[in-house]
């Protein structure tokens, strides 16, 4: 009797969480932050294999001379990192030569930009020398080869010439080989961001925008610690 008594309770308990997560959606995401080394390293070399190219984008006409290695099977478009370009965002592309050597494909891509902070559909204006790094893909049969790491320094030695002080970034907890790369290039989760929703539409709760922007103010400088 026990057994047929505590069956009902378990399938109301079961349709009780379903309906609340198809109500209620809690999203949360790692901030990952990492030092440039703006006064000690600006004049440091980006990494090299001696295979792959990288190059940085920071016009829409120079990516229209790279747009033919650019593979549609990644995520962005041409027309997308066009666009994302014109915006004031900076795209490095790490190319390998082609087998028959006719030209060079696009392996992988970084899309970065200075001055905001983006997670979870919302932005926030920070300070001018923090980079974010929004997105990076690598086509599947070059990854393990450490093209994230190659992306990663080319991206970080354009910035430090331009001021750049530290990079931040934003990644799913369940997102193992992400983190694995990150905690590679020397990035650390310094706090997290959470949105919670109503019908995933309605937003009922955010991180703090003010509490975001602390973990950046004294981050790189003398060696500050930015974890709160």
């Amino acid at each position: 009797m026990i057994g047929v008594s505590r069956q009902p309770r378990t399938r109301l308990g079961q349709l009780t969480r379903a309906l609340t997560m198809s109500v209620f959606s809690r999203q949360r995401q790692f901030i990952t932050l990492k030092s440039l080394d703006a006064d000690t390293g600006s004049q440091a070399a980006p990494l090299t294999d001696g295979r792959t190219e990288c190059v940085m984008v920071d016009s829409p006409e120079a990516l229209d001379t790279l747009a033919a290695g650019i593979c549609a099977s990644f995520r962005d478009s041409v027309a997308s990192l066009k666009a994302r370009v014109a915006r004031g965002c900076v795209v490095c592309l790490a190319r390998r030569p082609l087998v028959n050597g006719s030209g060079s494909v696009v392996v992988g891509y970084e899309i970065a930009e200075r001055g905001v902070f983006s997670a979870l559909g919302r932005r926030i204006a920070v300070s001018g020398d923090v980079v974010f790094s929004h997105y990076v893909e690598v086509l599947p049969e070059y990854r393990g080869q450490r093209i994230h790491r190659l992306l990663f320094s080319t991206r970080d030695s354009y910035f430090r010439q331009r001021g750049g002080r530290v990079v931040c970034g934003v990644c799913a907890p369940h997102n193992y080989a992400s983190l694995q790369a990150l905690r590679r290039d020397g990035a650390t989760i310094v706090g997290t961001v959470e949105r919670i929703s109503l019908l995933r539409v309605f937003v009922l709760s955010y991180t703090p925008s003010d509490r975001i922007t602390q973990l950046f103010a004294g981050a790189g400088r003398n060696g500050a610690d930015a974890r709160t």
